[in-house]
């Protein structure tokens, strides 16, 4: 063993395997802090968002739940929290008004901020913990002007008679009922039972709300679900606010994408340096081979040398990992306003892992062909590259890639498809380079200049080509996530974003009511609303218990929301069929509603609208943008085909500093319901500067892997550059012509692989919008020149820095190197 570490201290001397530690360190950094950084953010994203759920898991039911559910998360440590509610009639003096009545136990909400104002168009201010005394209530301010009273008043709730205290403006579970008609009545869940209003007929809704570390939530739902009952179900972000749920669902793609460019930029310069390695260690492997030493013995000591490379790596990449991620999650709250959640011990593993897949795809496969090759071949200077271990070779080093990128992504799809790019994008580099570098070499002789037409028929300079150009492609593509991607992405958030539905609109208001918007410059667009449940597919009857789907049962429990018009959607996409030509008869389903329910288009659909039978076929198919906060629809029926069944209007405003503007609509309009949706927007559009700022973080890990490759390519060329440099120094260059040469070189090969980059990013990135993103293409040439001075500028000064001193050196000296 301790020959082991003598041979290990002796090859220490060599600066390929200090890079090679340093590559793996890059890596194994890159790789733990992204994954405890990222792992934070999405934490702190997820919690966020259930912000909206009123806790981290919320068990639903049309009847009273069991106790034995509470029971059972108070003996694991968890927090709960009961709301029942329903519809009631809320009374004061001579006037009624249809409420929905909320009572809420101590605790609620376990996430999120309940608020109030003390008046109508006050100021909010949170709750702080505090619900409504025993004998008074809350209520949105919608009650407020039906009723004609103000806060101090009494209100008649059943038997009960409560103190209207102040008025409600935001609840962080109203997501689960966005559309609700009624205004919401909050009121204490120990006054409940004196109003006697709550009896086994009540359309009631019971929750119960959860809330405590991710693991226990995480084990309590799985020994819960099979436990359910048919009445109960749990919900979910994505049964509840499909917008927030699909951004959380981009926000982990735009992470995941930063973090994988890391990872191929770390293994690309363990790739180098371990080949490099290797043709440094032909001579003393030459010699052991020559003294009987055999195969096993050294490949065990060359192993034992990369396996202990590697662990120090891992030790030293996880310390410094943990170190930055932190400091990265201290400047990333300066922005949210808020601390990170704590990290997971995942990312060390996942740390560790990549060092040592790194070690095994990438540097043990040139160990092994090192050994295999005898003496003489290795004196001579040749690696054995036998054809049947060729394909082995290949298969070791797509392998490790591919569990590089699963590692970080923990997505077969999404590493499928990069390490397809890779590949693609490595051949394209390749040609293009050799065909660029033959025009060069055209060039070259035609202005005289001697050391271009060499430079043409290099494949060093090819394989420098590609090297450059595929860091340099990485960090424009992860500069196009950070730039691009994401303003593209906050664009589909404009700041004029609606903030408030109003549903409920009789068809005889609409006139009067766009009058009223008018006059105070906001814009309205009205869409009917049609309330209709799915009884028939091809003429034969539906059923909830045909799918075992939940989600499917539950919309075949209610109905769905209908409409009609001849606009297309702006927030959607047509990706089947055609849109309703004028004339023409038909229906328009979304994506994923056809999926679950299992009928697409040339399928005919039959609804029961309030009594009614409605019939048509399935002629197109859209994808929903549900992050848009626009009306969207389930099914969309062509213009006219609605137009004698029953409906009411619905449409979404922006409203901004002009909310004082519901109040006075409410006066006019009272059967006109406003549902305030600006926390909703607020919450995505957080969700969406939360990405940015973390993909910003992650940006420059990826900056220092791409310089360390940019060394590792450098250094791994470093010999052969050694024996030219003492060639023409023999010949009589000087100093100046050599450094005019190293200029030249590294410049024009930087240039050309600026431009090969930034064909590529512009190419990949929108391939990525569209189809990871969805988001339009959109051809933004800046990348395309950026990377071509970028490159040339920062490839030729790393390619004289990393050869400079070389030129002081005497011919004979760097002959016998």
């Amino acid at each position: 063993m301790s020959l082991l570490f003598k041979h290990w201290q002796q090859r220490w001397r060599m600066p390929e395997l200090r890079l090679l530690l340093l590559a793996l360190i890059v890596s194994v950094t890159v790789v733990t802090a992204v994954g405890f950084f990222t792992s934070r953010v999405e934490n702190a994203m997820q919690a966020q968002a259930r912000q909206l759920l009123g806790g981290d898991l919320v068990l639903t039911s049309a009847r009273p739940l069991d106790a034995a559910y509470v029971q059972r998360a108070k003996t694991v440590g968890l927090e709960t929290a009961e709301t029942v509610s329903f519809p009631s009639m809320a009374s004061a003096g001579d006037k009624l008004q249809l409420a929905q009545l909320k009572a809420v136990s101590s605790g609620y909400p376990l996430r999120g901020d309940l608020k109030t104002a003390p008046a109508p168009d006050a100021p909010e201010v949170a709750s702080n913990g505090q619900l409504p005394a025993k004998g008074e209530i809350w209520a949105e301010a919608r009650l407020f002007a039906e009723l004609a009273v103000q806060p101090g008043a009494s209100v008649t709730l059943g038997r009960s008679t409560f103190t209207l205290t102040r008025v409600l403006t935001q609840e962080p579970d109203r997501s689960s009922n966005l559309f609700q008609l009624a205004p919401v009545v909050l009121m204490n869940l120990d006054d409940l039972k004196a109003t006697e209003l709550l009896s086994p007929a009540s359309r009631a809704r019971f929750n119960q709300l959860f809330a405590g570390k991710a693991a226990v939530i995480k084990t309590f739902q799985q020994a819960l679900e099979p436990q359910l009952k048919p009445t109960e179900r749990i919900r979910t972000l994505e049964d509840d606010l499909s917008s927030v749920q699909q951004t959380l669902q981009r926000s982990g793609r735009f992470l995941g994408l930063a973090a994988l460019l890391s990872v191929v930029l770390a293994g690309a310069a363990v790739v180098l340096t371990s080949a490099s390695l290797m043709r440094r260690e032909l001579p003393a492997v030459a010699v052991l081979k020559a003294m009987g030493m055999s195969r096993r013995q050294v490949l065990f000591d060359h192993a034992f040398s990369l396996l202990l490379t590697a662990l120090l790596a891992a030790v030293i990449g996880v310390l410094l990992g943990l170190v930055l991620q932190f400091a990265l999650a201290e400047w990333l709250s300066r922005f949210v306003g808020k601390d990170l959640p704590a990290p997971s011990l995942m990312p060390i593993v996942t740390g560790v892992l990549t060092a040592v897949v790194l070690l095994l795809g990438f540097a043990l496969p040139q160990l092994l062909r090192l050994v295999n090759t005898s003496p003489m071949q290795i004196l001579q200077g040749a690696l054995q590259r036998p054809q049947q271990s060729l394909w082995w070779v290949v298969g070791c080093l797509l392998l490790a890639v591919f569990g590089l990128l699963w590692l970080q992504s923990r997505d077969f799809p999404l590493a499928g498809m990069l390490l397809l790019g890779l590949l693609a994008g490595t051949g394209l580099f390749w040609l293009l380079a050799s065909g660029a570098l033959r025009l060069v070499q055209a060039f070259g002789k035609r202005i005289g200049a001697g050391w271009i037409p060499a430079l043409g028929r290099s494949r060093r300079a090819v394989l420098l080509v590609v090297v450059f150009a595929t860091g340099l492609f990485a960090l424009l593509l992860l500069t196009t996530v950070r730039t691009d991607l994401l303003d593209r992405w906050a664009e589909t958030l404009p700041a004029d974003a609606p903030d408030h539905f109003l549903i409920n609109i009789q068809p005889a208001e609409a006139e009067p009511l766009t009058r009223f918007f008018d006059a105070h410059a906001v814009k309205l667009n009205l869409y009917p609303m049609i309330r209709g449940r799915l009884v028939e597919v091809n003429d034969k009857p539906v059923k909830p218990d045909d799918y075992e789907n939940q989600r499917a049962q539950n919309l075949l429990e209610r109905e769905f929301n209908l409409s009609s018009f001849a606009e297309f959607p702006a927030s959607n996409a047509l990706l089947e069929g055609k849109w309703f030509a004028k004339g023409e008869k038909g229906l328009s389903i979304e994506q994923g509603i056809g999926e679950m329910l299992r009928f697409g288009i040339g399928d005919k659909l039959t609804f029961d609208i309030a009594g009614q039978r409605f019939s048509d076929t399935v002629t197109s198919v859209r994808e929903v943008r549900w992050d848009s906060m626009q009306p969207n629809f389930f099914v969309i029926a062509a213009p006219g085909s609605v137009t004698d069944m029953p409906q009411t209007l619905i449409t979404s405003i922006h409203l901004g500093d002009k909310k004082p503007l519901i109040t006075e609509m409410i006066h006019q309009f009272p059967s006109v319901t406003a549902i305030d949706v600006g926390a909703i927007l607020t919450q995505v559009r957080s969700l969406v500067t939360q990405a940015g700022l973390a993909v910003q973080g992650i940006f420059v890990f990826t900056l220092i892997a791409g310089v360390v490759v940019l060394i590792a390519a450098l250094q791994s060329q470093k010999a052969e550059r050694r024996r030219e440099i003492a060639i023409l120094k023999s010949l009589g260059a000087g100093r100046a012509l050599l450094r005019q040469r190293i200029w030249g070189e590294f410049l024009l090969l930087g240039a050309l692989a600026g431009v090969l980059a930034g064909l590529l990013a512009l190419t990949a990135g929108n391939l990525l919008a569209y189809y990871l993103f969805d988001l339009d293409i959109n051809l933004n040439l800046w990348p395309l020149v950026v990377s071509s001075v970028i490159g040339s500028v920062l490839v030729g000064i790393a390619g004289y820095w990393n050869l400079r001193g070389l030129l002081t050196v005497l011919p004979l000296s760097l002959l016998k190197s």
